[in-house]
């Protein structure tokens, strides 16, 4: 590795090469600085607008176990492990988890968004999804993937997969991001595949139309304010003496 620093594909080192591969696909150099790889792209999508794209119940859930939505996820499950299952952790994972969605939908900047000009074809966008190429980066939930694949069309996993989209996203985002990704994430690598509103329109209500009922069923994570105030306390003892961290989060409550 240090004699090949400048090339990606180190010849005859295949145990080498993958680790690279695993260490950017798995998202390492996000928290590691790693030689080489710092320039590489990030794991984890744009938070920029996620008032925009996700509903606040959605991030409740996914935060609580991101593979009960998507068992293939790079993300970790973060809240309520094995080892946080008692009442009181567990009331601190809520607290959490609710203080999280508040501060990415408080945070979260606005973009203009459009809508369909007409009802879209489900039948006519999923035809569109395995027509136009999606496939060759995007993954379809198992029975579409099955009769993809009998038709001749490769599963990939280059993109993120398109399992659910109807629980997770909103309509008028997802219409927007198919006529032109960059307009909602200018780092993104989706091309602008110069889609018609027609199209957009049909392929959006196909997308729309792939759900996950057992994950919207999913009960959300509730907070409850003794745990709230008891993770203020904890966070602000790290800068001030308890007395003056108790002073500082009454007037947070206050607040």
């Amino acid at each position: 590795a240090k004699c090949h620093s400048g090339v990606v594909e180190v010849p005859q080192a295949d145990k080498l090469n993958k680790g690279r591969a695993l260490a950017t696909e798995m998202g390492c150099l996000n928290c590691h600085k790693i030689a080489g790889l710092e320039d590489r792209w990030k794991v984890g999508p744009d938070l920029t607008h996620t008032e925009s794209k996700l509903t606040a119940d959605w991030m409740n859930r996914w935060l609580q176990d991101p593979t009960q939505f998507r068992p293939s996820t790079k993300m970790p499950k973060v809240f309520h492990l094995s080892n946080t299952s008692g009442p009181e952790e567990r009331a601190k994972n809520d607290a959490a988890i609710e203080s999280i969605v508040a501060y990415l939908t408080k945070n979260s900047s606005s973009v203009t968004l459009s809508q369909p000009s007409q009802q879209g074809d489900p039948i006519r966008g999923e035809k569109f999804v395995k027509d136009l190429g999606c496939l060759a980066c995007h993954s379809l939930p198992t029975e579409a993937s099955a009769e993809a694949g009998a038709a001749g069309v490769t599963k990939a996993d280059f993109g993120p997969e398109l399992s659910g989209l109807g629980s997770k996203v909103t309509p008028d985002w997802l219409f927007t991001w198919l006529k032109d990704p960059k307009h909602t994430s200018k780092d993104t690598r989706m091309p602008n595949l110069r889609l018609s509103d027609g199209e957009a329109s049909d392929i959006t209500a196909y997308l729309l139309s792939l759900k996950n009922p057992e994950f919207e069923a999913k009960a959300l994570a509730k907070a409850s304010p003794e745990a709230v105030n008891a993770m203020i306390l904890e966070s602000m003892q790290g800068q001030l003496r308890h007395s003056e961290a108790g002073l500082r989060r009454s007037h947070v409550q206050v607040c």
